[in-house]
């Protein structure tokens, strides 16, 4: 029987990954919804149905009923979110509660949220760190009380630093391993945020989009945390690379990592392909310095 599967933010890093995944099934019909802030018409795969447009608009977008969303389509970005609050709070809040009564009003049969590991830091009080953090674990809350409210059929799964293709390098919301592949290339000094210690557990990202098909076909409520299990200062993550390394001063986004319940892996039996060092190695191997 043919599935309608609805992905919101399907042209950005980890949301193409899930579609890749989506699509060896056949009896999939895939539709990306997608603003296009931080996707990229690069990421696009044949036969899948691409929208542009915000979330806060998708009944209009989507007048179709999918038996399935995968809710990616937001500001994913710590750091940065402490200058852009209110672009945070209209992608984050206004689009997310849209999707969400999207979902219940038109009976989905599961809605899967992508959380952020955020909320977890500072002895779990990370959600007040920066208005990202805040917007991600809000929205947890409130599809929490959906489920309770109005039965709503839901999965929450924590996504923990993807790392892998299609990872973006430059610009304000480039991520890490791509920025340090980046300077690597260019041969410039790879920039730390002071002190460096700070860890964090960099996690492979086509073991996130096969956790999140995992969590949205097996898992039931909150709780389903995707992260490697080895988790590596920043200062380890430039040392892999080699040559200089300069610091620059610390930024109010700035965390330690710390991981939530394990349930994905206990319950499901997710785990992980491939370590971040691992990735890097062959990276350099591939590039050696001239």
């Amino acid at each position: 029987m043919s599935k309608l599967v609805l992905v919101t933010g399907g042209a950005g890093h980890i949301g193409s990954h899930i579609i890749e995944e989506l699509i060896k099934d056949t009896d999939n019909k895939i539709i990306s919804l997608d603003n296009y802030f931080n996707g990229s018409e690069a990421n696009h795969f044949p036969g899948v149905d691409y929208r542009r447009g915000h979330t806060k608009n998708i009944n209009k977008l989507i007048p179709e009923n999918p038996d399935f969303v995968f809710h990616l389509g937001e500001y994913a970005r710590v750091s940065p979110s402490v200058n852009e609050p209110a672009l945070v709070y209209d992608l984050n809040v206004l689009g997310t509660f849209a999707v969400v009564e999207f979902c219940r009003q038109r009976k989905v049969k599961k809605l899967l949220y992508t959380a952020s590991s955020t909320k977890f830091a500072i002895e779990g009080n990370g959600r007040h760190q920066t208005p990202y953090s805040f917007s991600k674990a809000t929205n947890v809350d409130l599809i929490n009380n959906y489920g309770r409210w109005y039965n709503l059929p839901y999965a929450i799964c924590y996504f923990y630093n993807a790392f892998g293709p299609r990872e973006k390098g430059t610009g304000p919301y480039s991520t890490l391993i791509a920025r340090f592949q980046e300077l690597y290339l260019q041969n410039k000094p790879l920039t730390i945020t002071k002190p460096g210690t700070q860890k964090r557990n960099f996690t492979y990202v086509k073991d996130l989009a096969k956790g999140a098909l995992l969590v949205a076909q097996k898992g039931h409520g909150d709780g389903y945390t995707l992260a490697n299990p080895h988790n590596y200062s920043i200062i380890e993550i430039a040392q892999a690379f080699g040559g200089p390394i300069e610091y620059i001063n610390n930024d109010p986004g700035r965390r330690e990592s710390d991981t939530g319940p394990d349930k994905a892996r206990q319950e499901l039996g997710w785990n992980t392909t491939l370590d971040v060092l691992d990735y890097i190695r062959d990276f350099v191997s591939a590039h050696p310095r001239k």
